[in-house]
């Protein structure tokens, strides 16, 4: 078949487009791809080492300051009741109300343990005292739970005076105290377990 000089100028601007077209799509395009992938990728990286490198530059801030927040911890943990459940915790209280009325001369009538209370991240440990005494002492007693080394607080406090037909001789006061110190409150899928109306 003879083709004409023109069909062969068509038929040869045809087949260019199609290579044209082949080579863009399976060549040049992959390529390019390829080579975006590759920068992205370099970008990523290098970002990531330099802020790998700030964090070395930063390193001694970042220790010291994990450094005071270990301190910070230790020193909250200081001020809480000793032991990891509130029934241990709430002897360890009943220790501390015991010893500050004896540092004073008193005599707790009874020390009743009370149901912990959900506090924030922290159990609050409630323990009732009962007591007769004078004025002068049951202050001196609230200074002591107040000024504890240990956080104590004194949620609830009732009294009245019974009155005292000695002359010279002080009012007696009959006292009811509620006094609480706190521990950190386990996982929420752990429980712990107070106990109620334990007198000692």
């Amino acid at each position: 078949m003879n083709i004409s000089k023109r069909d062969k100028v068509v038929l040869g601007i045809g087949i260019a487009a199609v290579l044209s077209a082949g080579l863009f799509t399976f060549v040049i395009k992959p390529i390019n791809n390829n080579r975006m992938k590759i920068k992205t990728d370099i970008e990523r990286k290098t970002d990531f080492i330099d802020r790998y490198n700030e964090v070395l530059k930063n390193k001694d801030v970042i220790d010291t300051r994990i450094k005071e927040l270990e301190k910070k911890g230790q020193q909250m943990r200081s001020y809480l009741l000793a032991g990891e459940t509130p029934s241990l915790a709430a002897a360890d209280l009943q220790n501390l109300l015991q010893s500050a009325g004896g540092e004073l001369g008193l005599t707790l009538e009874s020390v009743k343990v009370l149901d912990p209370r959900k506090v924030d991240i922290f159990y609050q440990i409630p323990v009732d005292v009962s007591m007769k005494t004078e004025m002068r002492k049951l202050k001196d007693f609230i200074y002591k739970i107040e000024n504890s080394p240990k956080f104590l607080t004194v949620p609830r406090f009732r009294m009245r005076v019974i009155k005292n037909n000695i002359q010279f001789e002080p009012e007696v006061i009959e006292a009811r105290i509620e006094a609480a110190g706190y521990i950190l409150r386990p996982e929420a899928n752990s429980t712990g377990s107070g106990t109620e109306g334990k007198s000692s």
